[in-house]
């Protein structure tokens, strides 16, 4: 897990020491070295946004602690009516227990599949209500009403608290996400490895991706809904998983949802209380605060 740099301060350490470079030398010897501090920087800000093992702009988590024994099966951009039942039809076969980040747009729809994702002991988490690819392009305060947006329609759906589990759409970032999701107090928890499921690959592809990551404390990917003007077929989640399934039960492993105890993210200590935990959280649940950025 990268460093714990709090709200939008982290990107200081890099802006700060190569804007006081570049004022210094540049008298100096021209232009080049101003040119070459802000390519620098820009190739420093590329990684920050891209990367998801970078907490350049907020603390993130990629992967678990060295003692966790598990993994993490995570799924992103459901609830879907067709892929998701089946989904948890297999992990439920298998007892396994995952971590749904969902759009908030595509569980008003189907509030009956969130509520089923708890009611199998699976922690939901916020995937952002629209999932639109400018979101990293936005002020905070339309980043701030998007979440919020999201948190309220699973909380409405469920009755339970809003969860404070986050990724980001596409999994970028940047100083203004970083300051949104610290004010919301929310956990950004990203991945270790990724299916690469979208665009209708074939099941034994996105498995032999994974396979070799099958690992204690990993953070696997995979996709069980697309975006809402996107839409495309997921059916390839279900039968990974499956395969999946078989993988970590051969390497003595179980998959557990996700909790965040003292703002970090963690694996269910009881996979069989996650039904009755708060949200996506586990015992450390609040609500979203309402206080304006």
């Amino acid at each position: 897990m990268g460093p714990t740099i709090p709200g939008m301060r982290g990107h200081l350490f890099v802006d700060v020491p190569l804007a006081a470079v570049a004022i210094g030398a540049t008298p100096a010897f021209g232009w080049p070295v101003l040119a070459a501090v802000g390519g620098l920087s820009v190739a420093i800000h590329s990684w920050g946004v891209v990367n998801p093992r970078s907490s350049l702009y907020l603390p993130v988590t990629w992967r678990l602690r060295q003692e966790a024994r598990d993994l993490a099966l995570t799924f992103d951009d459901g609830p879907n009516p067709e892929v998701t039942p089946r989904l948890l039809d297999v992990l439920a076969a298998h007892g396994l227990h995952a971590t749904f980040f969902v759009i908030g747009e595509h569980v008003a729809r189907h509030p009956e599949l969130a509520r089923r994702i708890r009611a199998g002991g699976h922690a939901l988490g916020l995937h952002s209500h629209t999932h639109s690819r400018l979101f990293n392009c936005w002020t905070p305060g339309r980043v701030r009403r998007d979440l919020a947006a999201c948190a309220a329609a699973i909380s409405q759906a469920t009755g339970e608290p809003a969860p404070v589990l986050f990724r980001p759409p596409v999994g970028l970032k940047n100083p203004v996400v970083g300051f949104v999701a610290g004010r919301l107090g929310l956990c950004t928890v990203t991945w270790t490895a990724r299916g690469r499921d979208i665009g209708a690959p074939t099941p034994d592809a996105v498995l032999k991706r994974l396979s070799p990551t099958v690992r204690p404390g990993a953070i696997l990917l995979l996709h069980d809904g697309f975006e809402p003007l996107r839409p495309g077929t997921r059916a390839a989640a279900v039968a990974v998983t499956e395969a999946l399934a078989a993988v970590m039960a051969g390497a003595g492993m179980t998959s557990r949802a996700l909790e965040v105890v003292a703002g970090r993210a963690r694996l269910q200590r009881d996979a069989a209380a996650g039904a009755a935990a708060p949200v996506g959280t586990g015992p450390a649940a609040t609500a979203l605060p309402s206080a304006s950025v």
